[in-house]
């Protein structure tokens, strides 16, 4: 599997009752990122493909991707600060994305599938990458505007807000706390809101991707990648969530 996605350092700020009190973790984030490492988790060979900085924040990342068996031969470090997430009581307070524009490293040889985010460059979104590929499973967020072409063997996943004014069809929408459609299959959640929700989505996809390259049947995949997100939602972070992350 390849993975073409932003790298980003997640810094999550929990404030409590003053900022002398607040609590703060640095975590290896970007969806595609966090896939990797979940669809290495579940036995699947991974390499990723991004830009990161030549700095101490760019060095931690690889070693965490290196550490979860995730391939990162192809990825550049480059003259810039490594991508930074910042969020401040699961709102995004801060990001500096601009390494991620950056053109990639990306070899000849393909893997069978791919997985790929709207983090990166507009000119790969939009390039004829997917025609060397089996499928690629192409997740719509954070910029699905970007998107104005698709080839035949392409999957799309996104949100309900992503997906409403998507110039193309998603062929899986994450409802959130409310479940997953995928055509004419739904499957529900209690609606209640869950305790920490940024990365719930990654799960999904992870579980989604995986259920699909077993060739189960398309109830079931839901089934399973909903029923995770409910299961790690109590993990503050996107990190902490694909790591503790089971079905």
């Amino acid at each position: 599997m390849d993975v073409i996605g932003g790298i980003f350092l997640d810094i999550y700020i929990v404030k409590n009752d003053g900022y002398h009190n607040s609590e703060i973790l640095q975590l290896p984030g970007g969806s595609a990122l966090n896939v990797a490492i979940g669809l290495s988790q579940l036995g699947h060979n991974v390499r990723m493909f991004g830009n990161v900085g030549k700095d101490f924040v760019g060095n931690f990342l690889l070693e965490r991707l290196s550490f979860h068996a995730v391939n990162v031969e192809w990825i550049k470090k480059v003259d810039q600060n490594t991508a930074t997430f910042i969020t401040m009581n699961e709102k995004p307070i801060a990001i500096d994305r601009r390494i991620n524009d950056l053109d990639l490293i990306i070899p000849k040889k393909k893997s069978e599938y791919l997985f790929i985010t709207t983090e990166i460059n507009e000119r790969i979104i939009n390039s004829d990458i997917f025609q060397n590929y089996k499928k690629t499973f192409f997740d719509i967020g954070p910029r699905p505007k970007l998107i104005n072409k698709r080839c035949e063997n392409v999957f799309f996943i996104g949100n309900e807000k992503e997906c409403e004014n998507f110039l193309f069809n998603c062929d899986v929408v994450k409802l959130g706390e409310k479940g997953a459609k995928w055509g004419e299959k739904i499957v529900a959640l209690s609606g209640k809101k869950t305790p920490y929700g940024i990365g719930m989505g990654d799960v999904f996809d992870t579980v989604l991707i995986d259920g699909i390259l077993n060739n189960l049947e398309k109830e079931q995949i839901l089934h399973n990648a909903v029923n995770a997100t409910q299961r790690i939602s109590q993990y503050l972070g996107a990190y902490n969530k694909i790591i503790n992350m089971k079905y």
